[in-house]
């Protein structure tokens, strides 16, 4: 009894405490093909590289950009997510079209992004009355090796849509929309819940060197909730930017600083818990190098991407 107590002491403490990936990987408007994919190859380039570590919790990389003859926008993309127990390989393969609206104005992106899936077990044999902590933070248990999948594939699909006029932008992605089950405990079934993702976001220029661009994004799906407020400044040479974190068990500040050559935009990000609840909550810390392989003339780019070019 004292042992099955402990047990789902450990559960709720890996609930409460654990950060979880699932949830916060991938919003950033630094990644944008991942945030919505409607936002895929935002700067209207042929080829561009984006790359993202996070210390401890992920490596990713990815293609995007301008398909030509119109065609639309996309990225593909590969990463790897994982805690000391579990780890999730992805690729992901996006494809996005823009669209004018009636009014000449306005402009219309929508797309979408298939993901497939491989979870797994990353350290090998079980103890009786093994734990492990899962991808969204969570504290599994099982008592022998035949509890457990130790790995297993699955897919996943993204949907958006966004909607731009002069400096402003808005956007809503339904994400997760398969359900698919994601537990490595046999008698167990999870799925990650589908989610409606919201932002919206502006461009103020103060002048041909300085661009502000504040956004906000919040997520809701059946368990929790996610919002980010975020102030992001843009010069000719570097970027600053700082946002507020929000989920249903923590309340996060992070910050990032980025430099410009040529055609490489790299930098470092940082982020701290600051809720009362963040005790076992250690600081994020990443770095993110992102160049443009072919571009494309700014002639033939959208005052959107002009503008999305400062900030990624």
């Amino acid at each position: 009894m004292r042992r099955v107590g402990f047990i789902a002491l450990l559960s709720f403490s890996g609930m409460l405490f654990g950060q979880n990936l699932e949830l916060l990987n991938g919003k950033d408007f630094k990644q944008p093909g991942k945030l919505n994919p409607a936002y895929a190859g935002s700067q209207e380039d042929l080829i561009r590289i984006i790359s993202e570590v996070d210390y401890g919790k992920s490596l990713q990389l990815m293609v995007e950009g301008r398909l030509p003859l119109r065609l639309g926008n996309y990225m593909v993309g590969i990463e790897r997510t994982y805690t000391p127990d579990a780890s999730n390989n992805m690729v992901n393969i996006t494809y996005g079209r823009k669209r004018k609206g009636s009014n000449k104005n306005i402009n219309w992106r929508y797309g979408g992004t298939l993901q497939l899936n491989q979870r797994s077990m990353t350290i090998p044999g079980y103890d009786s009355g093994y734990r492990f902590q899962d991808i969204n933070g969570q504290i599994g248990s099982g008592n022998n090796v035949d509890d457990f999948r130790s790995s297993f594939d699955f897919i996943d699909l993204d949907l958006g849509v966004s909607i731009n006029s002069k400096n402003l932008f808005a956007g809503v992605a339904l994400q997760h929309i398969l359900g698919q089950n994601v537990s490595f405990v046999k008698s167990q079934s999870r799925s990650i819940p589908i989610a409606a993702n919201f932002s919206l976001g502006g461009f103020l220029n103060l002048g041909p060197k300085l661009t502000i661009f504040p956004s906000v994004l919040m997520m809701v799906n059946t368990n929790q909730t996610f919002s980010k407020a975020s102030l992001d400044f843009a010069t000719t040479k570097f970027n600053i930017s700082g946002s507020y974190i929000k989920t249903d068990y923590f309340e996060h500040i992070s910050g990032s600083i980025g430099f410009k050559l040529k055609k490489v935009f790299t930098g470092f990000k940082y982020t701290h818990s600051v809720s009362n609840t963040s005790v076992g909550v250690l600081p994020r810390f990443g770095l993110f190098l992102n160049s443009t392989v072919f571009k494309s003339r700014d002639l033939f780019k959208s005052d959107y991407a002009k503008q999305m070019k400062k900030f990624y």
